[in-house]
């Protein structure tokens, strides 16, 4: 008799995922990612990332391993090693994979080519990955600069193919050649030179004297005499260039000279008159700044005044040029400078006096946001206009009057779906000239070029900032950064001139995704139980405030493609109401706190959102959560609202997917995994439980998984993550789960119990032998290194590691153990030295009292540095009696294990360095310690825990 097939497919992704592979595929995507650089998107995922969430979702889980990773794109193995020089972000599956995937899934799913929905879609990393496979794709998202960019990645490649790249071509040079022409007056050049960027300085008046003070932190400009770009090493400049300031008193303003020379140290320019340091004569630091004519300390408060009554200026100090092919120098402005910038200073304002500038110019006022708030933007930049200086925007709204020509001419030779296309594409150029040619863009001098407005997660209007030339430099520089991407695109889709594309033998192209804006909470356009599966990436509690920030696109898109897309920009600004992000902003005044209200209002629409996904999957569907926030509270409302929807998590894994270019920071954990929770509709009849019940069971389950995870190369932080998908499997299962008074438990409580089973695992682990006999301070102290692998790490994490291991407040091991200073919401591991001179021990060892092991480690480690020899730390040890004692040798020994060892001697921790040190010296430690010198630099990443 057969078996009866069971109610649920098990999928590959719920029985193993390859981790280590991934983690190794994410680190190629970071840089030169064409789908990445078609527009700026916050926290898009990697693609490879998305592609394996998307197959490991929907594969049964009788495929091995090895097929996975053959399905991936992957070549074959070879002596039992995975392909390791293939980069899945640019390497579409070829036809006869995406025929092994449809077979697959026509034997789980009962069709070829299953139904996978994304409502919070975002930049479309997972939407554009189900597309590579030919399935039937349902993306969507409440922001319009979100679904535009999904069209252009997605939705336009398949539909025109890359023939579509020549007309592009076409009218970006017609708008580059029109900028020219328009602009040219305004943007002079010197004989014999053609200018790239203009460096500008806000300025105010000094009320003592009152000199126009121009702003900066320092007067650089460029401290590169060679840049590395790309594999290719091109000259920028012979010499490194700064400006000095020269006091004017008698004009009452500040003028500049031109300072360059050869570099002579890190911070100097060496020049006949003697070094120069562009650092000493910095006019504004940290909030504070000084006159150069009167040495005036001019407060915070008066760049706030100046602002509000909008008497904060700008002045030009200095012009990046080239002659001919050779590399960038610098000059003084000279006097046909400072016309053109009256003459444009008098044309802008002729635009905003007109009655149809609104059609041009983003009038719309900048709104109260926590983005907005923060760093006192609205108070420099009232509208979206004031974000740019005079003659940016009038460059900005220039292109866009062009842009609205070049739509009519369009629209004479081409149909309307391609106009519209085209149209999106130079748009896009459009914003990244925004992004790179404003107030809040930045001057790097490293490598002297401008720094993007978006670089990071808020708005920072900087104190001095470039211009890039607005006649032809900027709009050449950020389209070619931009539009040649479509071919990249349709040849990352498999679609090649011609249309032989991967998807000719099953289905036409323009019906394998559908792009809506709508909200996660209400998509009323899709049936009930009508889909196979859901794989998503929500918004993280507060960490990106979306709308806020990406207003700073929108008012420029509607501009150019609101009559393209009435549907999308239809509203003044993007939706801050609807949008599931916890913004205080919205909840000030209310009477209560509007940090809890905005986290109230935060766990309602995940509810809401999660409820929606129950609705439309169908009852043996399957749903993929990415999750990646450092707070315990974001997990504890994440798990809480899938909980609630009906939802049980059946897996859960743990991929590094930030950029690892600063994975090698083990000074400080400032990178944090992504963690996979797969989920199920969870059984109606299960009933509730008993948290005694199911406590031990969560515990032995996790201890269980433990290795299985670390035998996928799954270790540190990622091992505490990883370890959240049994514990709330076990706790999902059944609802609500209750206390023994019968009261509901929350979420947190099974995250609380999977921390203590993984430390309690790490602990055993490390001292290879029962922990009876370490005091809790040393088993924090160990477990923190072993955990974090970084000095630097969230105070929150510090407070969870601690409920785990017990016996202590963690407020006590910053005041009264000393082990760690914590500010602002962060930790550091203090050095010996600096416990030493907290008195948190003593070195005499007269005086010393060890509360702790790890206070016997810091003192050898101290007395070793400060004596530099071997003989007083041998003193020290046996008159404390430390060195027969065998706890102490073991904390020794596993101390060794858990802090990491860097291969770079200068960046070694000092703790790993003189026990490593001591241990080489002392025959009689080499006795009692076990240790095997590591020979490999520390690689780990540095990733963020609960």
């Amino acid at each position: 008799m057969t078996e009866p097939k069971p109610t649920r497919p098990a999928v590959f992704i719920e029985k193993i995922f390859p981790v280590t592979l991934l983690n190794k595929q994410v680190y190629y995507e970071h840089g030169g990612n064409p789908f990445k650089g078609l527009h700026r998107w916050y926290s898009r995922k990697p693609l490879s990332f998305s592609r394996a969430s998307v197959l490991g979702s929907l594969l049964p889980d009788t495929v091995t391993m090895e097929e996975f990773e053959y399905l991936l794109g992957l070549n074959r193995r070879v002596a039992g090693h995975p392909d390791s020089t293939t980069k899945l972000y640019k390497t579409p599956p070829s036809p006869e994979r995406i025929k092994q995937v449809h077979d697959l899934c026509e034997q789980t799913w009962g069709t070829r080519t299953p139904t996978v929905l994304d409502a919070f879609a975002g930049g479309g990393s997972i939407p554009f990955e189900a597309v590579r496979y030919g399935l039937n794709v349902l993306a969507s998202d409440l922001n319009p600069v979100a679904v535009v960019t999904m069209k252009a990645a997605m939705e336009y490649p398949l539909k025109f193919g890359p023939d579509l790249q020549h007309e592009i071509d076409k009218w970006v040079k017609w708008v580059g050649d029109e900028a020219e022409k328009r602009l040219g007056e305004f943007f002079p050049s010197q004989e014999g030179e053609t200018v790239q960027n203009y460096l500008w300085a806000h300025t105010v008046v000094c009320p003592s004297c009152d000199s126009v003070v121009p702003l900066s932190p320092n007067w650089w400009l460029s401290k590169a005499s060679n840049y590395s770009g790309k594999g290719q090493v091109r000259k920028v400049t012979s010499d490194w260039y700064a400006v000095k300031p020269v006091p004017n008193l008698e004009k009452k303003r500040v003028d500049f000279e031109l300072v360059k020379g050869r570099k002579n140290t890190a911070s100097t320019i060496k020049t006949p008159e003697g070094d120069f340091n562009p650092n000493d004569h910095n006019t504004i630091n940290r909030g504070i700044g000084k006159c150069p004519n009167c040495s005036y300390i001019i407060e915070t408060e008066l760049f706030y005044k100046a602002a509000e009554e909008n008497t904060l200026g700008h002045q030009l100090y200095a012009v990046c040029f080239r002659k001919g092919e050779g590399g960038f120098e610098f000059r003084i402005p000279q006097e046909k400078d400072i016309l053109a910038l009256k003459i444009s200073e008098l044309e802008i304002q002729s635009k905003i006096q007109n009655n149809s500038s609104t059609r041009s110019i983003p009038t719309e006022d900048i709104p109260p946001g926590e983005k907005t708030e923060q760093n006192y933007i609205r108070t420099y930049a009232k509208s979206w206009a004031g974000m740019f200086n005079s003659r940016q925007l009038l460059t900005l709204t220039t292109y866009v009057e062009i842009l609205h020509e070049v739509k009519e001419k369009i629209g004479l030779e081409l149909d309307s779906a391609t106009a519209d296309a085209i149209l999106t594409y130079l748009a896009f150029a459009l914003d990244r000239c925004i992004d790179y040619n404003s107030r809040l863009s930045g001057w790097h001098s490293g490598h002297p070029s401008a720094d993007r407005a978006s670089k990071t997660h808020a708005f920072n209007l900087n104190w001095n900032y470039p211009e890039i030339s607005g006649d032809g430099e900027l709009w050449r520089w950020c389209s070619k950064a931009i539009t040649p991407h479509y071919t990249t695109l349709c040849s990352f889709l498999g679609i090649s001139t011609g249309f032989d594309s991967i998807f000719e033998y099953d289905q036409p192209h323009s019906n394998v995704v559908k792009i809506n804006l709508s909200s996660a909470d209400a998509l009323v356009h899709i049936p009930n139980g009508s889909l196979d599966c859901v794989i998503t990436d929500p918004p993280y509690y507060s960490s990106i405030h979306y709308s806020e920030l990406s207003d700073f696109f929108y008012v420029w898109q509607k501009r150019v493609l609101g009559d393209i897309f009435p549907e999308l920009y239809f509203s003044e600004l993007t939706d801050k109401d609807r949008e599931a992000v916890a913004n205080p902003s919205r909840f000030r005044n209310m009477g209560e706190s509007a940090e809890e209200l905005a986290n109230r209002d935060y766990e309602a629409k995940m509810a809401l959102a999660f409820a929606e996904y129950f609705r439309v999957l169908r009852d043996d569907g399957v749903m993929t959560v990415q999750f990646n926030h450092k707070d315990s509270g974001a997990w504890d409302v994440l798990a809480k609202s899938l909980i609630d929807a009906g939802f049980e998590i059946t897996a859960s894994w743990a991929v590094s997917t930030e950029n690892p270019q600063n994975l090698h920071q083990a000074q400080k954990n400032s990178v944090s995994s992504t963690v996979l929770l797969v989920c199920r509709k969870r059984d109606p009849n299960a009933g509730s439980a008993w948290w005694d019940d199911l406590r031990p069971e969560l515990a032995n389950l996790v201890e269980q998984r433990a290795p299985e995870f670390e035998a996928n190369d799954i270790g540190g932080i990622d091992l505490y993550l990883s370890a959240f998908g049994p514990a709330l499997n076990v706790f999902s299962r059944a609802w609500p789960v209750l206390d023994s008074s019968g009261v509901e438990m929350r979420p947190e409580v099974a995250f609380g119990e999977a921390r203590k089973a993984i430390a309690n695992y790490r602990f055993r682990k490390l001292l290879e032998a029962d922990t009876a006999g370490f005091d809790p301070l040393t088993q924090w102290y160990i477990l923190a290194w072993d955990a974090f692998r970084a000095r630097e790490f969230p105070f929150d994490e510090a407070r969870q590691l601690a409920l785990a291991v017990g016996g202590f407040n963690v407020r006590d091991l910053d005041r009264t153990h000393k082990l760690l200073d914590s500010a602002s919401g962060t930790c550091k591991l203090l050095t010996p030295q600096q416990r030493l001179k907290k008195r948190a021990f003593s070195t005499n060892p007269d005086e010393f009292t060890a509360i702790a092991l790890v206070d016997g480690l810091h003192a050898i480690i101290a007395l070793y540095l400060e004596e530099q020899s071997v003989d007083p730390v041998r003193r020290f040890l046996k008159a404390t009696g430390l060195l027969s004692n065998d706890l102490f040798m073991r904390a020794w020994e596993v101390a060794l294990k858990a802090i990491p060892h860097i291969g770079d001697e200068r960046k070694r921790m000092v703790e790993e360095k003189a026990l490593a040190d001591l241990w080489l010296a002392m025959d009689e430690i080499q006795a009692k310690v076990l240790y095997v010198q590591p020979e490999l630099a520390f690689e780990e990443g540095q990733m963020g825990l609960f």
